[in-house]
């Protein structure tokens, strides 16, 4: 039999050799590195991400308590620039804590200050008295309250919500900052008042509301987070 001129001889090569153990071990070690730094990574990354969500979420329900507080009524009907709770025809105020009560964990609901308890004048009808907190009853059993309930209501579980209503009436001195010092997970906290002597370019008044709107949560880890928003709403003085 003759072989093929054609066809190249395949070389038989005596000297091949296997992976060693110790070059075996050193590339595990090398691939578990890389696993250990990708799984440090994801964990970063979901740990990003509930912050995010979260923070976008007690952002909105701070923003959204705020914006239902500048929409309420506070004004001076006999336009001697003085509030005067007990004559609610006259003076209206609907800034206060009963209308806009604190809401617990598990308490927040978007809806919480559009149902309202009212009292009326005969010149001034509905006037917000009380604030009411939904709760699942308010909604009708079916699938779409079981929906509109999770909406407004259970994916806010997480958060407490607070309102910090601070009168200027309270002090005779001109208020420069007000702000919130502290956080307590279930109750609400300290509130700083920094003043100084009034001046003309700086006056002390009467007729001004500080609000702070505070936003507290905790993350999977257990650590607490807030956030505050905060404005001042001017007594109103009708024109005459």
């Amino acid at each position: 039999m003759h072989e093929n001129p054609f066809v190249e001889p395949v070389p038989a090569f005596r000297d091949q050799r296997g992976v060693s153990l110790a070059e075996a071990v050193v590339a595990i070690g090398i691939f578990g590195i890389a696993l250990l730094a990708l799984n440090t990574m994801l964990i970063s990354t979901v740990r990003m991400s509930e912050m995010t969500k979260d923070l976008t979420a007690a952002r909105f329900l701070a923003s959204h308590r705020l914006e239902q507080i500048m929409n309420a009524r506070y004004q001076d009907g006999d336009r001697d620039a003085w509030r005067n709770p007990s004559d609610p025809c006259t003076d209206i105020d609907e800034v206060t804590a009963a209308v806009f009560p604190d809401e617990d964990y598990g308490e927040v609901d978007i809806l919480n200050g559009t149902k309202f308890t009212f009292e009326n004048c005969a010149a001034v009808p509905d006037i917000k008295s009380a604030g009411v907190k939904f709760t699942r009853a308010d909604y009708p059993s079916n699938a779409q309250g079981d929906y509109d309930y999770y909406v407004n209501h259970e994916q806010y579980s997480k958060f407490r919500r607070e309102v910090y209503i601070i009168d200027s009436a309270d002090y005779s001195d001109a208020i420069d900052n007000v702000y919130l010092q502290g956080l307590s997970r279930n109750s609400k906290d300290s509130v700083v008042v920094e003043t100084s002597t009034p001046t003309s370019d700086n006056p002390a008044t009467n007729y001004v509301r500080y609000i702070l709107v505070r936003v507290k949560w905790k993350d999977s880890q257990g650590e607490m987070h807030h956030v505050t928003y905060s404005t001042e709403k001017v007594f109103y003085i009708p024109a005459s």
